[in-house]
């Protein structure tokens, strides 16, 4: 069986000599542009994003090959339909809920975890040097270790990831099946819950042991002990930003509506500046996602007029904005 030359592909695909296909899969891993942005609760998040051409070559993979990876219905984030009320839904009947989270999530699935992973799933089918290539082609050069590593910021990254820790997601999930335990992971952010207070307790220990002992392509992960957090009914029970109400519902909480509403005044007065304004239509386009019956409250409170103008121009250009008559 004759099997898939990346190479060859690409050199036909954009017309170009294998030499200079070569030098793109060479170049790769160091053609990244690379920024911070601001975290909510304090420091910065490194984003790096690839060179235009490695970007394009990660789309071709995406579509025409990681698209065939298997990711587990537990991972609930990086795919069609996928969304963080969803994740949130899945634990709001139960009382009892733990949440980890991973350090440096992208950055420690490594060039060799997506060689394991293409060649377990793919190996039929891609040639060993092609598998090689595009893992090559997926990685960005960690400047302080000097390994290949997922990005945040590179397009193929979340398939990549998502498909990576299908064995840790059916692994933990199966675990939880057993011991009356609903397990999601949104990304790096693993949430569990129960009805039974003892149950999420225990789950820590589980998942350090299954961590060192899991087989490859499992990459090598870390919990971040400060991120740990145990909840009840009795305190805020928060998942993926949002709030799970002790009437059953996903919410998003009673801090933010009132922010919200308070803007909105500000914005009927014309007391608001673009920024401001800009911010206001994130926030409001986010609550009618979520909590759709909030927003129609503030219909009625405001004018639908207002309300109605935030959302349509959420995500376009701000200037000359005007609370509507």
């Amino acid at each position: 069986m004759i099997k898939y030359n990346f190479r060859e592909h690409l050199s036909d695909e954009f017309m170009i000599s294998e030499h200079d296909v070569v030098r793109l899969l060479l170049r790769a891993p160091y053609a990244y542009k690379r920024y911070t942005i601001p975290k909510k609760n304090g420091g910065a998040r490194q984003i790096a994003q690839p060179a235009k051409e490695t970007k394009i070559i990660q789309h071709l993979m995406m579509c025409e090959w990681f698209s065939k990876l298997p990711v587990h219905e537990c991972a609930t984030a990086y795919k069609h339909g996928a969304s963080i009320k969803g994740n949130a839904q899945r634990h709001v009947g139960n009382t009892y809920i733990s949440k980890f989270d991973f350090v440096n999530f992208f950055g420690s699935i490594a060039e060799r975890d997506v060689v394991g992973l293409l060649s377990s799933v793919l190996g039929d089918e891609l040639s060993e040097r092609s598998i090689a290539d595009m893992a090559r082609m997926s990685c960005i050069r960690d400047r302080e270790t000097g390994r290949l590593v997922l990005s945040i910021g590179a397009p193929s990254s979340p398939i990549l990831s998502n498909a990576v820790m299908f064995i840790f997601d059916s692994t933990v999930n199966q675990w939880c099946i057993e011991r009356d335990i609903t397990y999601s992971r949104y990304a790096d952010d693993l949430t569990f819950s129960s009805p039974n207070k003892r149950a999420t307790f225990i789950v820590e220990d589980f998942l350090q042991g299954a961590l060192k002992e899991l087989p490859t392509p499992t990459p090598t992960l870390t919990l971040n002990a400060e991120k740990t957090v145990h909840a009840s009914r009795k305190n805020q029970r928060r998942v993926t930003g949002l709030v799970l109400s002790n009437e059953g519902n996903v919410t998003i909480g009673r801090d933010r509506k009132r922010l919200i509403s308070a803007m909105v005044h500000r914005f009927a007065t014309s007391d608001l500046d673009e920024k401001s304004i800009s911010h206001l239509q994130g926030l409001l386009g986010f609550a009618q996602d979520v909590e759709p019956l909030f927003v129609a409250k503030l219909r009625g409170k405001y004018t639908s007029k207002i309300v109605t103008e935030l959302l349509r121009r959420r995500g376009t250009k701000q200037d000359g904005l005007k609370p509507a008559p």
